[in-house]
């Protein structure tokens, strides 16, 4: 019996001895090492990661003390600052709570409002950093991208962040190609921002920016929908599709917004929205057309006009 005993104890004791081995730190550095778990990949996927940089001697018992600390949690899509002087403990901890980085999708076509929305959501923002990006954000110029972006960063460098992404990706070649023109970068974006929010897909925005050019040189009011929807738009705490409301046959008459383009010839003010990369190479390099006018039918299929009466019928055949 007693032997039993003994044996127990021993076995108590080897398995305490152990599981502090799993438990401790694997190394005695302070220096921070980043472990991204990219979007779209199942959070075990950092396992690997943790395993190939020597910060971990067990995934299994790492998954358990995951589900410990959290029933339920995950690890969220994200970067993270770890080292070899960490426990298990507080490298569970932080990757279930303190990601030093945040991934954000900005998809194309949002206005200013709207990417301050969701950057606010994503990193907890109060009412006043919300406030401070948007007086220092410039419409259009959001560039629509997935972003990793730091937890701390300010408004001002989150804003910075993603303006350095548009002025990368809107690049050279492109702004020569403009200017060849006597066409604005300003201009072009503006343009660009219309003919995203217009677009039935990315096959027709070469057309619609030969079309815009075409009424454009014409003196031809520009007639686009998206415009008033931009002054009109209401946002929090409204419906969630009051950035951009539907469009009356009174709106078209009574808005006296700048950005009414029935009322007003010419281009609005400032773009409407951050039109994706697509958009502005559209302005740069428009489709060639005799077209003035244009509608999508119910299908997202484009349909252009040379003429007012056939437009008419197209919209007598589309709509």
């Amino acid at each position: 019996m007693k032997i039993i005993v003994s044996l127990g104890i021993i076995l108590v004791v080897i398995l305490f001895v152990v599981s502090l081995y799993f438990l401790a730190p694997t190394g005695f550095s302070d220096e921070k090492i980043r472990i991204v778990r990219p979007l779209d990949f199942p959070a075990d996927t950092i396992f690997s990661q943790l395993e190939d940089q020597n910060l971990i001697r067990s995934k299994t018992l790492l998954s358990l003390l995951l589900f410990v600390l959290k029933p339920g949690g995950t690890i969220e899509p994200g970067a993270y600052q770890l080292s070899h002087r960490m426990n298990l403990f507080q490298i569970a901890d932080t990757l279930l709570n303190h990601p030093y980085q945040k991934w954000v999708t900005l998809i194309p076509g949002l206005r200013k409002e709207q990417v301050a929305e969701k950057l606010a959501e994503k990193f907890s923002w109060k009412d006043s950093q919300t406030k401070e990006f948007l007086e220092i954000a410039k419409e259009g110029y959001l560039f629509p991208d997935t972003y990793l972006l730091n937890v701390d960063y300010s408004p001002e460098e989150m804003y910075q962040r993603i303006l350095s992404n548009f002025n990368e990706k809107f690049d050279a070649q492109m702004q020569k190609d403009l200017l060849s023109q006597n066409i604005r970068n300003d201009t072009a974006i503006k343009i660009a921002s219309l003919i995203e929010r217009e677009a039935g897909g990315e096959d027709d925005k070469a057309l619609i920016a030969g079309i815009i050019w075409n009424r454009l040189n014409k003196n031809m009011k520009l007639q686009i929908d998206a415009t008033i929807q931009y002054a009109m738009g209401k946002g929090h705490g409204f419906p969630a599709d009051s950035w951009w409301p539907e469009v009356s046959h009174d709106d078209i008459l009574t808005n006296e917004s700048p950005y009414n383009t029935y009322k007003y010839e010419g281009l609005p003010p400032g773009p409407i929205a951050s039109p994706s990369l697509s958009s502005i190479k559209s302005v740069v390099y428009p489709q060639e057309t005799d077209c003035l006018y244009y509608l999508h039918d119910a299908n997202k299929q484009i349909h252009c006009a040379e003429t007012y009466e056939e437009h008419l019928e197209n919209i007598k055949n589309y709509l």
